[in-house]
């Protein structure tokens, strides 16, 4: 069996789309995600939901992890405490736990 491995996805709808799309081309049946769903991005529930969908493994990224955990955030540069800041404000409660959930 083949596995695709992705990462970095951080809310970044349209490049997600188009790896999901080469992987479906290719006929990949798993795909483990490395983490950093979120951040940067303006899409991270859309991301989160087909990571939902698609992704047998999830793994918690530093950027998801900063979400979770906010402490966490001010070892980020400015622009990425920004990023997640403006990704708590929008992501919803069930993203937000399925977050909590990922491991390292």
């Amino acid at each position: 069996m083949q596995i695709a491995i992705i990462s970095d996805i951080h809310g970044n709808l349209e490049a997600l789309r188009s790896v999901i799309d080469d992987i479906d081309q290719r006929k990949i049946e798993r795909i483990i995600c490395l983490g950093d769903v979120v951040g940067y991005g303006p899409e991270p529930n859309e991301c989160l939901e087909i990571v939902r969908q698609r992704c047998a493994i999830t793994l918690m990224g530093n950027h998801d992890f900063a979400c979770i955990h906010r402490p966490e955030m001010f070892f980020f540069n400015h622009l990425a405490r920004y990023a997640i800041e403006f990704t708590l404000k929008i992501l919803t409660e069930d993203n937000f736990e399925f977050i909590n959930q990922f491991p390292f």
